[in-house]
Protein backbone atom coordinates (compact mmCIF):
# COMPACT_ATOMS: atom_id res chain seq x y z
CA UNK A 1 0.00 0.00 0.00
CA UNK A 2 1.44 3.57 -1.13
CA UNK A 3 0.60 6.57 0.55
CA UNK A 4 -0.06 10.17 -0.76
CA UNK A 5 3.27 11.34 -0.76
CA UNK A 6 4.89 8.08 -2.02
CA UNK A 7 2.19 8.88 -5.20
CA UNK A 8 3.04 12.32 -5.60
CA UNK A 9 6.83 11.76 -5.81
CA UNK A 10 6.02 8.61 -8.15
CA UNK A 11 4.15 10.54 -10.50
CA UNK A 12 6.38 13.11 -10.39
CA UNK A 13 9.03 11.45 -11.55
CA UNK A 14 7.46 8.77 -13.77
CA UNK A 15 4.86 10.84 -15.51
CA UNK A 16 4.95 14.94 -14.90
CA UNK A 17 5.41 16.73 -17.96
CA UNK A 18 4.06 19.66 -19.99
CA UNK A 19 1.11 17.91 -21.49
CA UNK A 20 0.29 16.43 -17.85
CA UNK A 21 0.50 20.13 -16.65
CA UNK A 22 -2.00 21.40 -19.45
CA UNK A 23 -4.41 18.85 -18.86
CA UNK A 24 -4.56 19.08 -15.40
CA UNK A 25 -4.53 23.20 -15.38
CA UNK A 26 -5.34 24.31 -18.78
CA UNK A 27 -2.94 25.91 -21.36
CA UNK A 28 -2.29 28.86 -19.99
CA UNK A 29 -1.70 27.91 -16.54
CA UNK A 30 -0.54 24.45 -17.53
CA UNK A 31 2.68 26.16 -19.18
CA UNK A 32 2.58 28.62 -16.42
CA UNK A 33 3.13 25.66 -13.49
CA UNK A 34 5.15 23.65 -15.46
CA UNK A 35 8.10 26.43 -16.17
CA UNK A 36 7.86 27.00 -12.36
CA UNK A 37 8.92 23.75 -12.19
CA UNK A 38 11.31 23.66 -15.25
CA UNK A 39 13.01 26.74 -13.26
CA UNK A 40 13.98 24.76 -10.20
CA UNK A 41 16.56 23.12 -12.45
CA UNK A 42 17.69 19.91 -11.32
CA UNK A 43 14.86 17.87 -9.85
CA UNK A 44 15.76 16.45 -7.13
CA UNK A 45 13.44 16.02 -3.76
CA UNK A 46 14.11 19.15 -1.79
CA UNK A 47 13.54 21.03 -5.32
CA UNK A 48 10.11 19.40 -5.99
CA UNK A 49 9.21 19.79 -2.32
CA UNK A 50 9.98 23.69 -2.96
CA UNK A 51 8.15 24.21 -5.87
CA UNK A 52 5.07 22.08 -4.43
CA UNK A 53 5.10 24.38 -0.93
CA UNK A 54 5.31 27.98 -4.00
CA UNK A 55 1.52 26.42 -5.67
CA UNK A 56 -1.74 27.29 -3.70
CA UNK A 57 -4.02 24.64 -2.02
CA UNK A 58 -5.90 23.91 -5.14
CA UNK A 59 -3.28 23.38 -7.59
CA UNK A 60 -1.54 21.10 -4.50
CA UNK A 61 -4.80 19.48 -3.96
CA UNK A 62 -5.43 18.15 -8.34
CA UNK A 63 -1.53 17.18 -8.25
CA UNK A 64 -2.36 15.03 -5.37
CA UNK A 65 -5.92 13.72 -7.02
CA UNK A 66 -3.87 13.00 -10.18
CA UNK A 67 -0.94 10.94 -8.70
CA UNK A 68 -3.60 9.17 -6.18
CA UNK A 69 -5.75 8.39 -9.22
CA UNK A 70 -2.40 6.75 -11.36
CA UNK A 71 -0.98 5.23 -8.13
CA UNK A 72 -3.26 4.12 -5.66
CA UNK A 73 -3.88 0.13 -5.06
Amino acid sequence: MTNEVTNFMYYMYNRWCIEESKMLFGENLGQHVFDKWVGKGKHTNDQTMSWYGELDTGLRNKLVARANELYSN
